[in-house]
């Protein structure tokens, strides 16, 4: 049993009442607004490790085209 906070009256409360003993708002809806703010905060961070990954990504092969761009030149003017 946890207990967790009303979202009508701040309250705390049992996770497992049907309504706050303060102000009798129904829990599921507290209950159900926590799980949406979770999901919403997971789908953030997830949107942003994506971003930073292709971020990362990109920069390192830029880097990469760069750094071997001479050894590059000199193989495509030797003969094979």
């Amino acid at each position: 049993m946890a207990l967790i906070k009303c979202h009508e009256c701040s309250g705390q409360i049992s996770d497992h009442a049907r309504t706050c003993p303060h102000c009798g708002a129904p829990v599921i809806a507290t209950i159900k607004r926590r799980q949406k703010a979770f999901l919403i905060g997971l789908g953030i961070r997830l949107v942003l490790a994506v971003i930073v990954g292709v971020t990362v990504w990109l920069l390192l092969h830029h880097l990469f085209n760069q750094a071997f761009a001479p050894l590059k030149a000199i193989q495509q003017q030797q003969p094979h």
